[in-house]
């Protein structure tokens, strides 16, 4: 009897595990899988749905009820793949993306902490095997969640060639910005603040350039624009999240993309701007010196002194003609990608 695979697609579109969601979708329609699979999400799936692939479409917020308004429309299946840990915690036979531990060290309360921890100790009992994104999380996740490493495998997170192409086909075009760009989050694990410091203190800024900062939710847009003084306004530029055009737009018209997290599991955005061709100025936080170990000399994130340094330096770099242009960063595809997952699918079918 041909086994019934449960793809996870409810995270589409939505942060870290919506991008992870639409690789792997691409990455599977360049081969499509053996078996049978059926894809729970949104009706955008069906755009990245391969000829044979079954859809069960709901609109549901994955993230509601923190995760557990799902339980009883979870469809039936021999193994559901889960692609982010905020997952229902029904029993049933499956496989979860833990993206990182991060939670844990930034909760709101000793109290929050201690609910995250037995949640995601949770998942990790129900679950035959977990996945994750870099070494550094795989770590995390063993030391916080007492997992043993062979219970938790290592994704290696494609380059979006097609994005590259795009951006580096734009960067031809546009007029290049004296700007710094990050994208992500605007949460306290991404040092901000200390972002703000140190951009006001480079050269780089002296000589007019702006520090953009995108992506962030409305409140903590509203929140970070608060504590902003006068002078910064000057030079910050703070947008909420845009569409995939426009952010395809920022990048190539940037001068660099810069990362100052205290921690991150992996770093998609500096993944992306590497595969364009766009310089990164990176900390020391979490994975981010395993994703771009030869390509950056990552600063200390707590330091605003270090960290002004390095963003002149790759200021610098960024606007030397006499170099040449950046190689794009060498990454697995998408098609790679997905034959990661199909050997967790599986394995655990057996």
């Amino acid at each position: 009897m041909t086994p019934t695979v449960l793809l996870d697609c409810r995270w589409l579109s939505l942060g870290g595990a919506g991008r992870l969601t639409e690789l792997l979708l691409r990455g599977l329609a360049q081969n499509p899988p053996a078996g049978r699979w059926v894809l729970w999400g949104p009706p955008a799936t069906c755009e990245l749905a391969w000829p044979g692939a079954e859809m069960a479409h709901t609109t549901l917020d994955p993230r509601a009820g923190f995760g557990q308004r799902g339980w009883f429309q979870l469809p039936r299946s021999d193994l559901t793949v889960f692609l982010h840990q905020q997952r229902p915690l029904r029993r049933v036979r499956s496989v979860t993306v833990i993206l990182d531990t991060i939670p844990l060290r930034f909760a709101a309360s000793r109290l929050d902490r201690a609910v995250k921890r037995l949640f995601l100790r949770r998942v990790v009992t129900i679950s035959g095997e977990v996945a994750t994104i870099s070494r550094y999380s795989q770590a995390c996740i063993g030391r916080d969640l007492r997992t043993p490493a062979e219970r938790v495998a290592v994704l290696s997170l494609p380059a979006d060639d097609a994005l590259a192409d795009r951006v580096r086909a734009l960067r031809e075009r546009l007029p290049r910005q004296d700007a710094a760009l990050y994208v992500g989050a605007f949460l306290p694990h991404k040092n901000l603040p200390r972002l703000v410091e140190a951009f006001g203190r480079t050269d780089f800024r002296a000589g007019g350039g702006q520090l953009w900062l995108v992506g962030g939710a409305p409140e903590h847009r509203r929140h970070l624009e608060q504590a902003l003084t006068p002078d910064q306004r000057r030079f910050v530029v703070l947008r909420e999240r845009c569409d995939q055009q426009e952010l395809e737009r920022l990048l190539a018209t940037a001068a660099f993309l810069v990362q100052p997290s205290l921690e991150e599991g992996f770093g998609l955005p500096v993944l992306e701007a590497l595969s364009c061709g766009l310089p990164v100025c990176v900390s020391d936080g979490g994975a981010l010196p395993e994703i771009t170990a030869g390509v950056a000399d990552p600063f200390p994130a707590r330091s605003v002194g270090a960290m002004a340094a390095s963003i002149d330096a790759t200021a610098r770099r960024a606007t030397d003609t006499a170099r040449p242009a950046p190689a794009p960063w060498a990454a697995p595809s998408t098609a790679d990608f997905a034959r990661q997952f199909e050997e967790i699918v599986w394995r655990n079918l057996r």
